[in-house]
């Protein structure tokens, strides 16, 4: 007996010298122009090369030292960009789009395109990873790996397990683990960072550490890289441990891709502010390559060069000041000995967005992100450049940049769902306002953040292209209205559909069918709001977020179910409310906390919730409610929920998986079996 596997849901296609930091940026460019063709006299007729301040090219031998040097001089000693660009990702709160579900089951942004999950399975076993309380001391447990096989009636039953230690002493955290397709190889995939309070002291500097935030110093991606073939002896796995912090992963086949970004500690910054100029001249002609290019670590061995400074694109218009080197890591699972490579963008990058043929990095050339009142702010000339990649196994390829006005969000975890390729075109939503909200209360006295749809194509020169903005001069209605906030954002083939949210819950469906033409379709207003997105077959779409009063004061967790297939005239056909304010789900938390499957006509979905009772009465509702979308009579039905307890918990790694007619749903360690 074997585990069914999901459906795999998928849609068609279409098919310097080192003291003259100012001569490396022209060689740079001179580079850039010979790349594209420029640099010299052309035909008659032809016209000249069209010019793209976002374009990227191969550094040349010295050339990144001349590059870093001069953002150094630019800043200064102690000028080191102290914003979030050391921060791993569970600083930030992670609620996503979703997509469809992948062959492991895992509900994921792009068809054919997978993301690491706590909880997968192959078809024919289950894989569990359970985080462990990481205790930051160097070879401490920090996860356990458990693999079942169908026993009776569908019941798992444990095969083998294998315990995972970090190598270096600092914190972890478990980000999930990843199947090769159609072998037993996987990789686990897990943060370290050796943090702190408040930024590193300066030699002859008073620094009062002690009343400044926790700011994360020298994160660690790790990959454990592990073959199940005989569960019940699993081999000790491969260890990489690569300097920077997680951008994100995805997994196309066989092939795993990993994104991070490297800021590195360069004894420039450390220079106190008396320092002569002689002293920062000494530092500068004292940095090297190796100082600032990550390193890789491999089964707790001595740290190596990750990648080499002609393995790098540097951006000559890039104006930032902050070094940082963001390294994209292709590793085949299925080769005996993990064959991997390497390559690297020297500059910070919001997101990752990989579709089955094409990886994109944002990025951005300003210092833009610093902490106003306790919020992210970000300039208002603040624009986003986009780097498209051709991917073919282990090849990553250059292919083209282009920018776009405003940034992703604030949420590095939300951010590459404002992402979309379709037939060859990006679609990008950004935010074109300066402030965030940290809640709905501060509506009435931070300005909106007003969104802008881009759609960029691939074009001559290495360019992305703008086909078409919205707003624009002929629909220049915007997306949400005064004082809105965008909250969800869901691309779906040729439409989109995009939540705003106030004091109601305004739905956006936004026409996508003519790339050079995006208008806005339909709009619906009903109470509260979804922060996730998933549109059903025949027209359907299911929402997840909170139910609002009419002064917009937000309250329990609301699920609904939109009919769309009108897209003038989209409506609501059902909606439930579950516990009062304070309410959250798995959702709430990761992007997989949702299970779905779909079996025909239906679409099973499990949600674990932490329900509030009213008036805070009482400890909360640990469940796991359970739904069935029916497009054929296009209803909403609830099961009874499942009772997990009451009482405060952590629900972040609460995982399920729907498997025929089974919810398989990973606990506290526990995986646990029920018929649905």
């Amino acid at each position: 007996m074997s585990f069914p596997r999901p459906p795999i849901r998928t849609r068609p296609r279409r098919l310097a010298l080192p003291s003259l930091a100012g001569m490396a940026l022209a060689l740079v460019a001179a580079a850039l122009l010979a790349a594209c063709g420029g640099g010299g006299s052309t035909d008659a007729g032809t016209p000249p090369p069209v010019h793209n301040d976002a374009a990227i090219a191969t550094a040349r031998s010295g050339e990144l030292l001349g590059y870093v040097r001069q953002r150094l001089q630019q800043r200064g000693p102690q000028g080191a960009v102290a914003d979030l660009a050391n921060a791993p990702g569970w600083f930030q709160t992670t609620v996503s789009a979703s997509g469809n579900v992948s062959r492991s089951g895992t509900v994921v942004q792009e068809a054919g395109v997978d993301e690491e999950n706590l909880l997968k399975t192959d078809g024919t076993r289950l894989y569990a990873l359970q985080p462990l309380a990481s205790t930051g001391q160097p070879g401490s447990a920090y996860a356990r790996l458990q693999v079942y096989a169908p026993g009776a009636a569908g019941r798992p039953q444990p095969l083998g397990q294998a315990t995972l230690t970090s190598g270096d002493g600092a914190w972890m955290v478990t980000r999930g683990l990843l199947i090769a397709d159609d072998l037993p190889r996987l990789a686990v995939v897990a943060e370290s960072t050796a943090g702190g309070f408040g930024e590193p002291c300066p030699p002859g500097m008073a620094c009062l550490t002690a009343l400044l935030p926790y700011v994360p110093q020298q994160p660690r991606l790790h990959v454990h890289l592990l073959d199940a073939g005989q569960p019940s002896a699993l081999p000790t796995p491969e260890r990489l441990e690569i300097d920077g912090r997680l951008i994100g992963s995805r997994q196309i086949g066989r092939m795993l891709y990993l994104v991070a970004s490297h800021v590195p500690q360069l004894a420039f910054d450390q220079l106190p502010a008396s320092a002569s100029m002689a002293d920062r001249q000494a530092a500068l002609d004292r940095l090297t390559a190796a100082d600032v290019l990550p390193k890789i670590r491999v089964n707790g061995g001595p740290a190596q060069p990750l990648v080499a400074e002609t393995d790098c694109w540097l951006q000559p218009a890039n104006a930032s000041t902050q070094v940082a080197v963001t390294t994209v890591t292709a590793i085949d699972l299925g080769s005996p000995a993990w064959a991997r490579t390497s390559r690297c963008f020297v500059g910070g990058t919001e997101a990752l967005y990989l579709s089955p043929a094409s990886l994109y990095l944002a990025t951005t050339r300003q210092d833009v992100q610093t902490l106003a009142n306790g919020r992210v702010a970000f300039a208002p000339e603040m624009r986003t450049d986009l780097h498209k990649f051709a991917i073919a196994g282990s090849s990553v390829a250059y292919r083209a940049s282009g920018s776009v006005n405003g940034h992703l969000g604030w949420d590095r975890e939300r951010a590459p769902y404002r992402l979309s390729e379709h037939h060859g075109d990006l679609r990008v939503l950004t935010f074109t306002g300066t402030l965030g909200w940290l809640s709905a209360a501060d509506a009435g006295s931070v300005a909106p953040s007003p969104a802008t749809l881009t759609v960029l194509r691939e074009g001559p020169n290495a360019t992305l292209q703008t086909v078409a903005t919205l707003p624009n001069a002929q629909r220049p209605a915007p997306i949400g209205k005064p004082g809105e906030q965008v909250y969800a954002v869901r691309f779906a083939g040729d439409r989109a559909y995009v939540v705003t949210f106030r004091q109601v819950d305004p739905l956006y469906v936004l026409d996508l069918s003519s790339p050079a033409d995006p208008r806005t379709a339909g709009e619906l207003q009903v109470p509260g709001f979804s922060d996730w997105l998933y549109p059903l077959d025949g027209g359907l779409l299911f929402g997840v977020g909170k139910d609002a009063s009419e002064r917009g004061e937000v309250l329990g967790v609301k699920v609904a179910l939109f009919d769309v297939r009108d897209a003038a005239r989209p409506t609501l056909l059902d909606s439930r409310r579950f516990g009062s304010r304070g309410s959250v789900t798995a959702l709430d938390y990761s992007a997989q906390g949702l299970a779905l499957q779909v079996d025909g006509a239906t679409t099973r979905l499990a949600l674990p919730m932490l329900l509030t009772q009213a008036d805070g009465i009482g400890p909360p509702l640990q469940q796991v409610q359970r739904f069935d979308v029916d497009s054929a009579t296009r209803s909403l039905a609830a099961r009874p929920a499942i009772e997990l307890g009451s009482g405060w918990a952590d629900i972040s790694g609460v995982r399920g998986l729907l498997l025929g007619h089974q919810l398989h749903l990973l606990r506290d360690g526990l995986l646990q079996t029920w018929d649905w």
